[in-house]
């Protein structure tokens, strides 16, 4: 399955349409939403960031199997 469970993450971070001058993220498995941002982001790199962590945080998730 690979380092990552088999995921294919991918992150899409978009202007806001509801706040002009802020950014939104999503993070998708093979095109189907996985997360979203529920606020929008003063700045691109700073949803982007928050987007990735998103994804270290889910990845160490999946990979975690209880073995040592």
């Amino acid at each position: 399955m690979g380092a990552n469970g088999g995921h294919l993450y991918t992150v899409e971070v978009r202007p806001s349409r509801h706040d002009p001058g802020r950014f939104t993220w999503a993070i998708r498995d093979r095109g189907k939403l996985v997360r979203g941002s529920y606020r929008p982001h003063a700045s691109e790199h700073a949803a982007r960031a928050v987007a990735l962590a998103e994804v270290e945080r889910m990845i160490g998730h999946d990979g975690q199997s209880g073995e040592t």
